[in-house]
């Protein structure tokens, strides 16, 4: 009896983690759906700003372009756990840069972070975010974190490690778009300020969306891979569930067994008047 009622307990404990499980990927999947549609948004705005900065840049660009910078590293991760081997494949990817040893490395996400520290004692961590709402705050660490490497090494080129929606591994991107050839015929755009800071106002602007992009984009996967990776641990739970729910019936049915075998010797262990074990009638002399 006690082995049935140990059983019982573990699957209404398994019933209320699943329960668990199923609100965390509903919030999820609420969540995902919401960043879609931010990231819809934002890509549309990179890719405006972007128009407008390379028709100014083929018509202003410097004569040296951009000068060389060493990078440095910005990696996406979560700040919550149950999303596989998310933050361990930005790790991955953040190993196979030649330079990844001595470049400046900010890790955004508590999850990533334990990892970096390990491996990166130098990294700057940041806290991540959990809803798109913290977005603002996040993205102003950043700046602020850029703004004192800057000031601190000199020049740097920003080097981007994140995920994109529905890829399977992640990417390492340059912030700097891939700006046109400088043009020697057509028709200049008509400017209201001098092209070298309308160029530097709209890099400003377009990094700043990018960024906002990047974010959006990289905890959508977040909550994508939490959902699958909840609705993965959702399908071993039943399956585990299912498994005690026999073991349990298999109990349940050898103690019926049990108690049936103790009926039946109590019943032959009882004499009734005038009938023997054998169940015959005795006849009395009178």
């Amino acid at each position: 009896m006690s082995r049935r009622h140990d059983i019982e307990e573990r699957i209404e404990a398994f019933k209320e983690i699943r329960g668990i499980m199923e609100s965390m990927k509903n919030l999820a999947m609420m969540e995902t759906r919401k960043l879609a549609r931010y990231h819809q948004t934002q890509q549309r705005v990179v890719s405006s700003i972007r128009d407008a900065l390379n028709d100014v840049w083929r018509f202003n660009a410097p004569d040296t372009g951009l000068p060389d910078a060493p990078p440095v590293y910005l990696l996406f991760g979560s700040e919550r756990g149950f999303c596989g081997a998310y933050n361990e494949q930005l790790l991955s990817r953040l190993e196979q840069q030649p330079d990844h040893l001595r470049a400046p490395l900010i890790s955004i996400g508590s999850r990533l972070n334990g990892l970096i520290r390990q491996k990166y004692p130098h990294a700057v961590c940041l806290t991540g975010a959990v809803v798109a709402g913290e977005a603002a705050a996040v993205l102003a660490d950043i700046i602020d974190t850029l703004n004192r490497l800057r000031r601190q090494l000199g020049p740097l080129r920003l080097e981007v490690i994140h995920f994109t929606p529905d890829s399977q591994a992640p990417l390492c991107e340059p912030a700097l778009p891939s700006l046109a050839e400088r043009a020697d015929r057509g028709v200049p755009p008509l400017l209201n300020l001098p092209p070298r800071q309308l160029l530097g106002e709209l890099l400003e602007q377009y990094l700043f969306a990018l960024a906002n992009a990047w974010f959006f984009a990289a905890l959508m996967v977040e909550n994508q891979r939490r959902m699958q990776h909840l609705d993965q641990a959702s399908h071993y739970l039943e399956g585990r569930m299912d498994e005690l729910a026999k073991r349990r019936n298999i109990l349940r049915q050898e103690e019926i067994i049990e108690e049936i075998e103790v009926i039946l010797l109590s019943a032959e262990s009882v004499c009734v008047p005038g009938i023997d074990s054998n169940g015959t009638v005795r006849r009395e002399n009178r």
